[in-house]
């Protein structure tokens, strides 16, 4: 005889109320049309969150809040991008100037408006990158323990990864 209620003298699966309950209720049907029927299970890894800090996360995804931190490290993300867009379309913009006044017959005076709004670009790209770096240091200060800070980021070394 066998200690598991649930399992025969031999080993088999027994019938089990539960199991039957559940079998009965499949049949009528009670099953069907239910929140979430034929979809995923919404499993999350949190392997990566502090233990003291996934219950606070849990709760604010539930209710659609995110916290400042997050929203801005999302700010610098964008903030940034867009100053490398800019720095980028000025780029291609004074390098086509460029080109424009080697061809013309006012060398001198179009290569120097396109330096100047070149070097404009330059500068208002180096503004960009210190209001990034303002809202990192906010960041940096605001970010749970256990979570990387990030670097500042170097305006020079941008123009220069942009140049090469």
């Amino acid at each position: 005889m066998s200690d598991n209620p649930y399992r025969d003298a031999k080993g088999q699966r027994a019938n089990n109320p539960v199991d039957e309950m559940i079998r009965d209720a499949m049949r009528r049907g009670e099953f069907d049309n239910l929140p979430g029927a034929g979809k995923p299970l919404q499993l999350e890894d949190e392997s990566s969150v502090p233990p003291d800090l996934r219950l606070s996360h849990r709760l604010l995804k539930e209710n659609n809040l995110t916290p400042e931190w997050i929203m801005i490290g999302k700010e610098i993300d964008a903030a940034h991008e867009s100053a490398v867009a800019g720095l980028r379309s000025a780029l291609r913009a004074y390098r086509g100037r460029i080109w424009d006044a080697e061809h013309s017959e006012e060398t001198e005076m179009a290569r120097a408006l396109a330096e100047d709004d070149w070097l404009a670009a330059r500068e208002e790209f180096r503004a960009s990158i210190a209001a990034v770096n303002k809202k990192l240091l906010m960041y940096n200060l605001k970010l749970p323990p256990g979570f990387p800070r990030r670097a500042m980021v170097i305006a020079d070394r941008e123009l220069a990864r942009l140049l090469s």
